[in-house]
């Protein structure tokens, strides 16, 4: 069944004339005529009767008009939704980030996407960068916001900027009171690190190798927060101002150490992502800002963007 002798025959029935369907179509009314006797060949039945100068619909008419106007309703749909996911306005986005990143330099890029690009079914999830390589690798994300992952994995690394480590400190805590922090002062104190799988953990272990140290394992960045707030102990985070809080917290540089990681966007081809999740690639680049770091030992006044 030829899906332009459909479009011609709803026409002619719903316009009421083989003539103004020609003309909507932009057809000379020979080939309309010429679409209808081959359609009602295929079907085996006459789809109209001559009364006069007029063109009655059949009862087979009548249904295929019926059926064949859903079709191409269903059709035109088909056709736009193709279009809106070829141009990013609609489609499906699954990506991962690595916190604090997530909350701290993506939640608004992510908010200001969903309001461009309200068709696009958007999931982000919070994850380690382990399991956010492993799971684009598997094809379970288009990409991933996380550190540079495994060779092995054979995954393209977008660099994006490189975050610090720095101690968070509750405000009343007497090394709140330094511009720095230096691995001496951290003898003795009760430290709050993220769990093994943490990149940021295992920055901390490479850089430190913090022996002797007292160290607590806690899930969370929030919760650390929340524990420093208490006054139980200082936490080991990246230099975020967002994750400090005025009147209580606050987070200094390490002075004698420069522990740095590289965050970036992981894929695996190009080729195998969506418009939407290029577009929303791009937008990631363009507004995630560049961490502006405090210098150790320039003062309170100097700082350096990376």
């Amino acid at each position: 069944m030829d899906f332009r002798a459909l479009k011609t025959f709803e026409a002619c029935v719903r316009l009421g004339h083989f003539l103004k369907a020609a003309e909507e179509l932009q057809y000379a009314p020979s080939t309309v005529t010429l679409q209808i006797q081959r359609l009602e060949d295929d079907l085996g039945v006459s789809l109209f009767v001559r009364d006069g100068k007029r063109m009655i619909v059949t009862e087979a008419g009548r249904w295929l008009h019926h059926e064949a106007s859903a079709l191409l309703k269903s059709i035109g749909a088909m056709r736009q939704t193709i279009s809106d996911i070829a141009s990013g306005d609609s489609g499906s986005v699954r990506f991962a980030a690595i916190e604090p990143v997530a909350s701290q330099q993506l939640a608004a890029v992510i908010a200001d996407f969903c309001k461009a690009r309200p068709n696009v079914e958007l999931s982000m999830e919070v994850s380690g960068s382990r399991s956010i390589g492993e799971r684009v690798r598997s094809g379970e994300l288009e990409f991933g916001v996380c550190s540079v992952p495994p060779v092995k994995l054979m995954l393209e690394f977008e660099p994006l900027f490189e975050e610090r480590l720095g101690v968070m400190l509750n405000r009343n805590h007497p090394l709140a009171q330094q511009d720095s922090i230096t691995v001496r002062d951290l003898a003795g104190q009760t430290i709050l690190v993220k769990e093994p799988t943490c990149v940021y953990r295992e920055l901390w272990e490479t850089a430190f190798n913090p022996t002797g140290h007292s160290c607590r394992e806690v899930g969370s960045f929030y919760v650390i927060q929340q524990m420093v707030k208490a006054e139980f102990g200082i936490g080991i985070v990246p230099i975020y101002s967002g994750l400090e809080q005025e009147g209580s917290l606050v987070i200094r540089p390490i002075a004698d150490l420069n522990p740095v990681i590289t965050i970036g966007i992981a894929y695996k081809e190009k080729n195998f992502l969506g418009k939407a999740a290029l577009l929303l690639m791009e937008a990631i680049r363009t507004s995630v800002p560049p961490v502006l770091l405090q210098i150790p030992g320039e003062g309170s006044g100097s700082s350096h963007c990376i």
